[in-house]
């Protein structure tokens, strides 16, 4: 499924057993045949209909000349997604360099090669086909064919019209979109933002609501900033940078660190030594105004667990603050694996692929020290079961002391995974581990992998992600932003609670992504860098989060955002607001509500936790929407109930007869006695296997009630 050369190595064939095709412009389904295409314009294409399964299909595109540039453009693209691929090289074998690993149903932009040859290479496998692909193709001395705002001189070099410039007449003069906020260091850019702008035109207000809940461009094509996958990097603040260091372009593993300075509107590529091996699929956080990354998968395919931290300060250096792990106190080698920084000192480190391509479980943590005081250990969990994943995400909610795990590949069985959209949380104080067992069909993502999550005010926010479902959607690469309220624990949906915004500075939705770098600038915008999408992406955008996550403290605005919503369908869908007197408002504190203004729709944290031990190791001080507030466990009927709350926790009665059990049912309040308390009501069946051991049952059931035919067979 990796979009890195080895399959595309594996399955192609020697460019040797290629036959001439006929001078012509298009070439159709090969039907085990290879062809060449050296007449231009034309198309290829695997021909009518659905191309055949188990199919190994090569079309070689030749130009003149080697100072020529073959540029493809697709007009459709149908495979299944993740197992039927079509690879372009830059080239006339799979030796030469891989440029895109299309699959699924998204029309991939533009692909040019320089090599003066292409070869397209179309594998399936033996599940479904579809309808394939048509691309055309022309020939060109410049780069870009100059993009349609030049002509292309006989001696390879681009004559751009007025208002354009650059080596393929792709920039676009300044003065044609930097704002008000910004002014031109150069007549072809960039534009340099006031304090307080960001974004390409300089016109995304970090200080105002204005421009809420759009996406913005930053940066793109940039030559500092080569397009890259599995790469990874943080908000540095101070000093106001995105820290990007390694990911691979399809080809190699690269070992660059750029840094984006957005008053300049500039990548800038820190060339130091020593620094960390070029690598990818490893995570990075920002700590103590460094960058710290850990571990990821080296350039001859061995991974590593390393921790290194970069500083701009001084010039910028790297320092290792800890070699690969060779006790059993750390992580072995690990790639895509996901990390949270905790309370400013810990690294916490989930799950991931090892060398042998097994699914970790492990979660280990790293104490981050720059005195000679760091080091690892691992974390013994005291309750739960941990999840075996790679690429999921993993953020830290300091109110609630938990670590959320979402999504990501999960062993199904020896051979393969599934993506999931599954939460677990892991409080890291009590060690306890838990599955929320309840799934917001409508509201939340589907299941993903590689996706990236964000804390963003209450919020924790998805973006991106690997998807794909099965002969309903070729959809691979997932462009949707999802909101979870972290102290609600419910999925909100960003498209009914964000307000009309403006199309000044609006962005188009950029398209679908997985494998990118994700950040957090001013608590209010979402950075996005990079990524695949068929092939690696070198852009940077900025999504600014609608008010209901994030306000601007601005001087006109008013505090309570609630009074935005006009329509109360719309208030009830925000878990902080309630509608009150014919207005929304900020919900009431929980237990002081009354008629007039009723609790806000937050859900909490209890609907979702099974058993007595998650219950009570997640209760919390913190009330909701902030926390989950204080839990307590109904053991008559298994559910999990906010204290104030309790009343709701009572036996059932059968004709009016109270249970041997009694009429007073049991609400465990406290940790320690789910073990001497939490008992089911009912006749209790011990499953014990030879040899047995009295002391340790190897399953135990309960039955609430019980028909005597049963009775009989249990006596």
């Amino acid at each position: 499924m990796a979009p890195g050369r080895a399959l595309a190595a594996a399955l192609a064939l020697s460019v040797a057993l290629l036959g001439p095709l006929s001078p012509g412009a298009r070439a159709g389904d090969c039907k085990g045949q290879r062809q060449v295409l050296r007449e231009a314009p034309g198309f290829v294409t695997d021909g009518a209909g659905n191309y055949s399964v188990n199919g190994n299909c090569e079309w070689l595109i030749e130009a003149p000349g080697p100072q020529h540039r073959i540029l493809l453009d697709f007009l459709f693209l149908d495979t299944e997604c993740t197992y039927d691929y079509l690879f372009v090289y830059d080239g006339d074998s799979p030796r030469g360099p891989l440029l895109a690993s299309l699959s699924g149903s998204t029309r991939p932009p533009p692909i040019e090669a320089s090599s003066g040859k292409m070869l397209l290479h179309l594998f399936s496998d033996a599940n479904y086909n579809l309808l394939g692909f048509n691309a055309s193709f022309r020939f060109s001395l410049c780069p870009g064919g100059c993009r349609s705002h030049g002509q292309c001189q006989p001696s390879g070099v681009c004559a751009c019209e007025l208002g354009w410039g650059g080596p393929d007449c792709g920039l676009q003069e300044c003065s044609a979109y930097c704002g008000s906020h910004g002014t031109c260091a150069s007549p072809l850019g960039p534009c340099r933002c006031e304090p307080g702008f960001l974004g390409r035109a300089c016109d995304l207000h970090l200080w105002e609501n204005q421009g809420a809940g759009w996406w913005h461009n930053v940066s793109a094509g940039d030559p500092a900033f080569s397009a890259r996958v599995g790469a990874a990097g943080a908000f540095l603040s101070p000093p106001g940078l995105l820290a990007v260091f390694g990911g691979q372009d399809l080809n190699s593993a690269l070992g660059d660190l750029v840094l984006y300075n957005f008053s300049a509107n500039t990548w800038q590529r820190w060339d130091l030594n020593p620094a960390p091996a070029a690598r990818h699929s490893h995570v990075a956080v920002a700590w103590a105004g460094s960058l710290v990354l850990m571990g990821g998968e080296l350039a001859d395919g061995s991974l590593t667990s390393d921790v290194w931290a970069f500083s701009p300060l001084g010039g910028g250096h790297w320092e290792l603050l800890a070699p690969p792990v060779s006790s059993s106190s750390g992580p072995p080698g690990l790639a895509g694996h996901a990390a949270a920084l905790v309370d400013d000192v810990w690294l916490y480190v989930s799950g991931g692929r090892t060398q042998h391509d097994l699914f970790s479980s492990g979660l280990f943590r790293f104490r981050l020290d720059r005195t000679g005081g760091a080091y690892w250990e691992q974390v013994i969990p005291a309750g739960g079961r941990p999840p075996a994943a790679t690429g999921h995400s993993m953020v830290f909610h300091a109110p609630s002391r938990a670590l959320l795990v979402h999504g990501g590949h999960r062993p199904s069985t020896a051979r393969f995974s599934v993506r999931v959209n599954s939460t677990e949380l892991f409080h890291v104080e009590r060690r306890v581990w838990t599955t929320l067992k309840g799934r917001d069909g409508l509201q939340g993502p589907r299941e993903r992998a590689f996706h990236t999550a964000s804390v963003l005010g209450n919020y924790m926010v998805v973006y991106g992600g690997n998807v794909h479902t099965h002969y309903q959607e070729e959809k691979c690469y997932e462009d949707g932003i999802f909101f979870y309220h972290l102290g609600c624990h419910q999925w909100v949906s960003g498209a009914e609670l964000a307000p009309p915004g403006t199309p000044e500075g609006r962005a188009a939705p950029p398209s679908g992504r997985y494998s990118h770098v994700a950040a957090v600038l001013g608590g209010s915008v979402l950075l996005v860098a990079g990524g695949y999408s068929g092939r690696p992406r070198g852009d940077l955008m900025a999504y600014k989060v609608p008010p209901f996550v994030f306000q601007a403290p601005a001087p006109d605005y008013h505090l309570d955002y609630c009074s935005m919503y006009t329509d109360h369908s719309v208030c009830s869908r925000d878990p902080e607001c309630s509608w009150c007197q014919g207005a929304c408002q900020a919900a009431p504190p929980p237990g002081t509500s009354s008629g007039a203004c009723p609790a806000a729709s937050c859900l909490g944290l209890g609907r979702l936790l099974g058993d007595c031990q998650a219950c009570l190791a997640f209760s919390s001080p913190a009330t909701p929407p902030r926390g989950p507030g204080a839990l307590g466990w109904c053991v008559h009927n298994e559910s999990c109930l906010p204290r104030p709350e309790q009343a709701r926790c009572r036996g059932e009665q059968i004709s009016g007869t109270v249970g041997w059990w009694g009429p007073a049912p049991v609400f465990v309040t406290s940790l320690e006695a789910c073990v001497t308390q939490s008992f089911l009501p009912g006749l209790h069946l011990l499953t014990f296997q030879q040899p047995p051991n009295a002391s340790q049952p190897d399953k135990v059931g309960a039955r609430a009630g019980a028909q005597s035919g049963m009775l009989k067979g249990w006596s």
